[in-house]
């Protein structure tokens, strides 16, 4: 007896996420999962009842990507958050990176949230994390969303900004990291360079850590020094990891300015080495050569304690304004490299910090030091990676592919300067230019580097995959029009090439346009098909 599907998918070259050659096979969707593959045939013979059918001839047919690397969620509060991914092909984004998470938010962090919220134009009414996934499900997320704890965010809310946590404080941060992964956190994100994570030592980590482990979680970390130090900061996650016995995912992995370029050959190879020895740790990798990062993570740490409003204090005296002019010299930092992307000062924005040094005629370290005075919260992009290492780590097998962006609502009220063109473009250049035109990499590995093996790291086995039983996140593409348009000067600009998105069964994009929701004041009118992806003790990996 047949089965009436929502959707049947027929002709398309089909690529099941697992990096084998693809096949021509049948597709079919019934509610939020993926019903059948492959039973009948495509020349009419044996037919199946289907309410809505796509032809797919011509196009390639893949799990939806899973987008590693999303920052807080903040945007799932204003319509077309996730505008950029759809066009890209994401149909999963994990948020709660680099130590920063949306929950739980401790006492010491309440006045914050509240002036972040009233500055950008969301309500904040939850504190934990449950509560936030409680949120975003009732607005309606517009693609599936899981999210890590934030180092960061717990420290700096449960314990204020201190340089030490001890005691009674320590245990804040585990009741604090328990009850979020009850809630159903993925595991801790770190974010070492960033005050207050770039205060705790390694013990405190691997702590912490521990209680992750408890719950099946994982360990994920912006590593303490992606510069000089890298050798030595990818050495501590692997020891995190073994220590604290969990998986372990390094961020965005790269080798900053030129004096450490070459290094990502031997970092892989180190990496090699851990996993050899049953160590599980892997690494993401955004496909561009330029940062885009906060500027005042370039001066001293020690200039951070105490937090933001202590870091301007602190600038204002000469003597650290002299220290941090003399740190940012002894670096070799290539001003020429960094461009703001904000209005922190009059004419900064688009600007590198020489350009806008020299019309103020002043060396640029003090530019940098009166930009942190005028707005702590100054966003630049960096040209610094070198091309043969982003290769390296790009074409590694088993590297994961990421954006490092937010849900980035193109028409929120507020607009915190301009993005890095991965926001609306990461997942598109890669396969443009690493797939498309230079064939580094095959199509079918190159898929298994966006869906399932980002799904098994994760520990999703219902998702990253075409098979019967997965959740129906498809991407239909056409590979004749993969194309980026964003650029550094023109970032806002959608990918092309994707030509149908289902999430959890729904098509949120058909024939390259966005499918209309509904909107009755400034909320969605209806539940958004994407689903919160919690994490489960008891959930098995991807084989």
């Amino acid at each position: 007896m047949s089965q009436l599907l929502d959707t049947l998918i027929e002709n398309a070259t089909v690529y099941d996420g697992l990096g084998v050659e693809p096949r021509r096979c049948r597709v079919g969707i019934v509610g939020e999962r993926i019903a059948m593959v492959g039973e009948g045939s495509t020349d009419g013979a044996g037919s199946m009842a289907a309410r809505r059918v796509v032809d797919g001839r011509g196009l390639v047919l893949c799990p939806g990507f899973i987008d590693t690397h999303a920052s807080t969620g903040f945007g799932y509060r204003f319509p077309h958050a996730a505008d950029h991914k759809l066009f890209q092909g994401v149909t999963s984004e994990i948020i709660g990176n680099c130590g920063t998470s949306s929950a739980p938010i401790g006492p010491a962090m309440v006045e914050e949230m509240e002036a972040l919220a009233s500055a950008i134009g969301f309500d904040f009414d939850w504190r934990t994390l449950g509560e936030w996934f409680a949120g975003v499900e009732s607005y309606g997320l517009p693609i599936n969303s899981g999210s890590y704890v934030g180092h960061g965010t717990v420290r700096a809310g449960f314990c204020g900004a201190g340089r030490t946590v001890e005691g009674a404080q320590m245990e804040a941060l585990e009741g604090a990291i328990e009850g979020a992964m009850a809630d159903g956190a993925l595991g801790i994100s770190t974010g070492l360079v960033y005050a207050p994570g770039s205060f705790a030592d390694t013990d405190e980590i691997v702590r912490l850590a521990r209680v992750v482990a408890r719950h099946g979680g994982r360990y994920v970390s912006h590593i303490r020094n992606e510069r000089e130090g890298l050798e030595a900061a990818v050495a501590e996650v692997i020891e995190i990891s073994r220590r604290a016995e969990l998986p372990a995912l390094i961020s965005h992995l790269k080798a900053a300015e030129r004096p450490n370029w070459g290094k990502i050959p031997g970092v892989i190879g180190a990496i090699e080495q851990a996993r050899a020895e049953g160590v599980e740790v892997t690494f993401e990798v955004y496909p561009y050569g330029a940062v885009s990062t906060k500027l005042r993570t370039f001066i001293p740490k020690e200039t951070l304690e105490g937090g933001v409003e202590a870091m301007v204090e602190r600038l204002a005296e000469a003597s650290w304004r002299a220290k941090s002019v003399t740190w940012l010299d002894g670096r070799d930092t290539d001003y020429a490299a960094m461009v703001l992307i904000t209005e922190s000062l009059p004419g900064s924005r688009g600007k590198s910090v020489a350009q806008l040094a020299q019309s103020r005629r002043q060396p640029p370290g003090e530019t940098v030091v009166d930009l942190l005075l005028a707005d702590p919260e100054a966003w630049i992009v960096y040209h610094c990676i070198d091309d043969d290492d982003l290769e390296a780590a790009v074409t590694w097998p088993d590297s994961i592919i990421c954006s490092d962006s937010w849900s980035y609502p193109v028409n929120a009220p507020h607009q915190i300067g301009d993005p890095h063109p991965r926001t609306f473009g990461a997942f598109t250049r890669f396969l443009e230019r690493w797939v498309l035109q230079g064939e580094r990499i095959a199509l079918g590995a190159a898929s298994r580097k966006v869906t399932s093996l980002p799904a098994r790291f994760l520990g999703l086995e219902d998702r990253g995959r075409i098979r019967p039983g997965a959740y129906a996140d498809l991407v239909l593409l056409d590979l004749s029009a993969v194309c980026e348009r964003a650029t550094y000067t023109e970032p806002r600009q959608f990918s092309e090439g994707t030509r149908q998105v289902w999430v959890n069964g729904t098509v949120v994009l058909e024939d390259g346009v966005l499918v209309d929701r509904v909107l009755k004041e400034g909320r969605l009118a209806q539940a958004g098909p994407g689903r919160i992806i919690r994490s489960s003790h008891d959930r098995a990996t991807n084989s």
